[in-house]
């Protein structure tokens, strides 16, 4: 059986003022067309299928695109099986479930999980699939470990510490436990799709992890000792262990400029009855650039970027119309994601005179004004401020 592993998808996204729509879209479907080239029959989605606050109707114009670019995928028996991450909505993603379950209502039947369709896992669970030789593989699927996919109640913890470990307990209980289960046959090679943070993983984040950050899994809790395990949460692509069946993907596309430096990309692999065969490989992906870029000479030519690139601005010296400048890097840069204007230079180097006042009011209205001393937009941002500070703004 080939397999596709991929994960972190976040369709709907927005980065900033930036919709990320066209971007995520160029990526499903460049993923759709790897699928055909390498003759994949399972991709596997480990979690994070969509933007947190996509609404229901970015989410069916999202899935109406999907199901497009994989038309040719699902018409020969492909099969997507996908587990909900941290950012995928509970109730949205139950919704649709609710209408997979209508249009294939015997799907899961007697443990017989047919081709050509998409299986979204909201609770942990074990699917089994063959390939159209009839090669088996069972998929252990465990979604992002929130209590109330677990049915751990809210009583049952007091911080956040506290409930981290206590998912922490049950997902690896969980897991150990598989061999255990009826729907779990030991002859046949096990995949395991979870959207987890494994202890010890790179992260982009400077600082250590602990329990109250996330909710962290040892890396003996996955069963490593199955064919693959296919992972999602971490955005930064890496083996786990040293061990080139263990790994994070990263996401389908880059998602902000922390990721501006890591490639993009999914894994490929082959499973059969005596397990992982061949080669595991990466095939990169044409991620989206995002381009920092420090302005030093307002009156100069300003940095080129590629046209699709999402760019942020550092302007590194004073200019006389802030307008201005501002006009021509919207014009030169049609993804403009944020700028990054000096602080304006006080007389002398002089610290500010700026004294609290008697009432709240006054006193936010000297302190913008002494803020705002030397900027264009003073006057119209003094203005704003009051409408917020009048009596009528409390009511």
């Amino acid at each position: 059986m080939r397999i596709l592993h991929t994960a972190d998808w976040h369709l709907c996204d927005k980065n900033g003022p930036i919709d990320r729509t066209a971007d995520l879209q160029a990526r499903v479907e460049e993923v759709a067309k790897l699928c055909e080239s390498e003759r994949i029959d399972v991709m596997a989605i480990a979690g994070d299928l969509f933007y947190e606050n996509a609404s229901p109707e970015q989410m069916a114009a999202a899935l109406a695109h999907f199901r497009g670019a994989f038309k040719a995928f699902f018409a020969r028996g492909g099969t997507v099986v996908a587990v909900t991450g941290n950012h995928d909505r509970d109730a949205k993603v139950e919704m649709i479930r609710a209408g997979m379950t209508l249009a294939d209502p015997h799907a899961g039947a007697n443990q017989q999980f047919g081709g050509g369709r998409v299986y979204l896992a909201n609770r942990c669970g074990v699917l089994t699939l063959a390939d159209p030789a009839g090669r088996r593989v069972q998929f252990v699927l465990v979604p992002y470990p929130l209590a109330s996919r677990y049915d751990i109640p809210v009583a049952g913890y007091r911080t956040r510490e506290e409930e981290h470990r206590l998912v922490q307990a049950e997902v690896a209980k969980w897991i150990g436990g598989v061999p255990e289960k009826d729907s779990f046959d030991p002859t046949v090679p096990t995949v395991l799709v979870a959207h987890l943070h494994v202890r010890g993983a790179q992260a982009h984040r400077l600082y250590k992890l602990d329990e109250g950050d996330d909710v962290l899994v040892d890396f003996a809790s996955l069963r490593p000792d199955w064919a693959y395990v296919a992972l999602g949460h971490v955005h930064k692509p890496q083996e786990l262990g040293g061990s080139r069946h263990v790994r994070y993907p990263g996401p389908l596309d880059r998602l902000d400029f922390g990721e501006k430096d890591d490639p993009r990309g999914v894994v490929a692999f082959e499973v059969d009855g005596t397990g992982l065969v061949g080669d595991v490989v990466w095939h990169e992906l044409d991620a989206t650039p995002f381009v920092d870029v420090t302005v030093t000479d307002p009156d100069a030519s300003l940095p080129p970027a590629p046209p699709r690139a999402i760019v942020r601005v550092t302007v590194g010296c004073q200019c006389q119309s802030r307008d201005e400048l501002n006009r021509r890097l919207k014009a030169a840069y049609p993804r403009l994601h944020q700028t990054k204007w000096p602080e304006p230079p006080r007389p002398g180097g002089a610290a500010s005179t700026f004294q609290p006042k008697a009432s709240f009011e006054a006193t936010v209205r000297d302190y913008l004004a002494d803020k705002l001393k030397d900027d264009p937009d003073r006057v119209a941002l003094l203005h704003l401020a009051d409408t917020f500070l009048t009596p009528e703004a409390d009511r």
